[in-house]
């Protein structure tokens, strides 16, 4: 179903995000947005971010082209950015192509994610924007310091070895992390832990504000909306006499709505009837976004807009392998800047998985996502053969203390 496709939802610069506090919102002298200039280096992160969001939005959508969609593309970025910070060589290349970070140096793309994050965290005080991070590693095994001090002192990451050996506690602590980093909307992200699974690194977003100028909950009606398959009758919500800015040519319309102090909003584009939802998101990029909304005016014109709640799921190894990160999937990875005693090709990405959550009503919107990096082992095999001369040893557990040592080379053999 093309549902909510048709009413096609950008929402603000970066990120997916949004929400609803329960008295309306507006701009005053007294509570001023804290803006600032963006740096440089600020200014091509959000340029390359941007482009991303687009990029990734667009495969998503063509997998996926009667199904509703929502995705946070900042989710998504510093959740592989966190693993990218454990990767090396052509895997690491590969990462920075899909993220649009080429030609970006480290420092500079993890200082540039630490300052939009606390940028976006602090810009608008009627508006609650939260992203926190997570690392977590299977006791025993060691991560690398300047990976662990990196996603630290750039991500704000919490840091945590759990016995993965206990699938379904360790399964249920990082979901429970989520959940509350999520406000409760996402539950769960985890699905499974597996034995060859060594680490998961995960990003989590909840943003939550009210519109600007709210609307009237008594006008809200039922109404038509054409679907794929037929129409559905929907709750409609309207928005009268009230000033927001809008665009119009004679292949879509856009309107933008403010949240809060007016920092954050959220683009609606629809499409006209001779045009397709698809053939509108061919056409969309922050170039293209960015000129409509420079040729938008304010208007008065009456807004109609369905109410909506839903969820969506997806696994992203395939869209950020044809973004350009396949060899982090495949035995080739090079992830040997992640954990203490793996070489490069012994560690991969085993799945990326993203899930996100919105709802809009009368009085704003709430969203909420995470993204789980899953990383393991590159092979683990079905059976353990010990058809080659190894080694052996007896010890005492309780001390440690190795009671005999040896190897075989030769079971025939009786001496």
């Amino acid at each position: 179903m093309k549902t909510v496709q048709s009413v096609f939802v950008l929402i603000s610069a970066l990120c997916c995000a949004t929400s609803c506090n329960r008295s309306p919102v507006t701009p005053t002298d007294d509570n001023p947005p804290n803006v600032r200039t963006l740096t440089a280096r600020e200014t091509q992160t959000l340029q390359n971010a941007n482009d991303f969001a687009f990029k990734a939005f667009a495969k998503i959508s063509a997998a996926d082209p009667d199904k509703n969609v929502f995705i946070s593309p900042l989710s998504i970025s510093m959740a592989v950015a966190m693993a990218y910070n454990g990767a090396d060589g052509t895997t690491k290349q590969g990462i920075a192509k899909a993220l649009d970070f080429e030609g970006i140096g480290d420092g500079d793309m993890n200082a540039s994610f630490k300052s939009l994050g606390e940028l976006l965290t602090g810009i608008d005080k009627t508006v609650k924007f939260t992203p926190a991070n997570s690392i977590w590693y299977r006791n025993g095994l060691v991560p690398q310091e300047k990976f662990v001090e990196t996603n630290r002192q750039y991500f704000n990451a919490e840091v945590k070895g759990l016995d993965f050996g206990n699938a379904d506690a360790a399964k249920a602590a990082m979901n429970a992390w989520v959940k509350d980093k999520t406000n409760g909307k996402i539950p769960q992200i985890i699905s499974q832990v597996r034995s060859e699974d060594v680490m998961f690194l995960i990003n989590a977003i909840h943003f939550k504000g009210t519109w600007t100028y709210q609307f009237d909950k008594n006008l809200t009606r039922n109404a038509d909306f054409a679907t794929a398959t037929g129409n559905v009758s929907v709750p409609f919500m309207q928005l009268k006499n009230t000033r927001y800015r809008t665009y119009v040519d004679a292949d879509k319309q856009l309107v933008e709505l403010p949240y809060g102090n007016k920092q954050f909003s959220m683009v609606l584009v629809l499409p006209s009837q001779t045009n397709t939802v698809n053939q509108l998101i061919s056409q969309l990029s922050i170039t293209s976004l960015n000129g409509w909304l420079a040729k938008s005016d304010s208007s008065a014109v009456s807004l109609y807009l369905p109410k909506f709640t839903f969820s969506y799921e997806k696994s992203l190894n395939e869209t950020l392998s044809d973004l350009g990160m396949a060899e982090a999937f495949t035995d080739r990875a090079d992830f040997s800047r992640l954990l203490q005693g793996f070489k490069a090709g012994s560690l991969k990405i085993t799945e990326v998985k993203h899930k996100a959550f919105v709802e809009v009503n009368e009085e704003g919107t709430e969203a909420a996502a995470a993204t789980s990096v899953g990383i393991g082992v590159t092979s683990m095999p079905a059976e353990l053969y010990f058809n080659r001369p190894f080694v052996f040893l007896i010890r005492e557990k309780n001390s440690g203390a190795i009671l005999f040592i040896g190897k075989l080379m030769n079971p025939k053999a009786t001496s």
